[in-house]
């Protein structure tokens, strides 16, 4: 038997095995030979398949798809159905992150009655308020502070001893949510940030240090100093 037909076999039998596992189906017309029978088994078990994955497909469209792709006509290149397959891919994951942060967020602000959110999705909680005399006008004014971050399992990254004990930077250089959060107190306050990846590293993350795409971050802040641009 040639690999070709191994791999043909193989395929049939799990789609043989999916199809007796996946409950009842209604019985069709007559299929005239066992070309036809594979090719039904093979049809059921890519409807199986997709209905356990996404029940908004269309049957019509799969169909059309399947016999373009036979008939050397389709309407799309194989480049442009990879691009598109991922944009809807890379969509459906933000839209489950989206829901898990807003639902945690929501969550410890119900549970804690000294955690704020704003409009913009950063959730924070004031220690100390600090020198609200000396607090950030700018972005183009410059802070130094020192952070501790921690992913929402708990586990460090970004760690300090992989970077200086205290950053100090022009404000517009930090990420949306942590330039938001330093603005809330002044020199020598602290406070603590959630915030949502879509304010932080986002769907690329940042392997260097160690922070996972689409990652919410908890940051605890200390403002050392700030120093405004005249």
């Amino acid at each position: 038997m040639s690999r070709h037909s191994i791999v043909i076999w193989f395929f049939a039998a799990a789609a043989l095995f999916t199809v007796a596992c996946g409950g009842s189906a209604k019985k069709s017309g007559k299929l005239e030979n066992s070309a036809d029978s594979l090719s039904y088994v093979v049809g059921m078990n890519i409807a199986y398949n997709i209905m356990n994955m996404d029940t908004t497909m269309r049957a019509e469209a799969i169909i059309a798809g399947i016999e373009d792709a036979f008939a050397g006509a389709e309407k799309m290149t194989l480049d442009e159905g990879r691009t598109y397959l991922l944009a809807y891919m890379n969509f459906d994951v933000y839209e489950r992150v989206r829901k898990y942060e807003e639902q945690y967020l929501t969550d410890l602000a119900a549970s804690d009655g000294n955690v704020v959110r704003t409009k913009s999705g950063l959730t924070y909680k004031v220690g100390g308020l600090g020198d609200m005399n000396q607090t950030i006008n700018s972005d183009r004014d410059t802070v130094a502070f020192t952070y501790r971050v921690t992913n929402m399992a708990g586990e460090e990254v970004d760690i300090a001893e992989n970077r200086a004990d205290t950053l100090r930077t022009q404000v517009g250089r930090l990420q949306t949510g942590l330039k938001e959060g330093v603005k809330l107190i002044g020199q020598g306050g602290d406070i603590t940030l959630w915030i949502p990846s879509s304010m932080a590293y986002g769907s690329e993350g940042d392997k260097q240090k160690g922070i996972d795409a689409n990652a919410m971050l908890r940051y605890e802040v200390k403002i050392v100093e700030v120093k405004r641009r005249r």
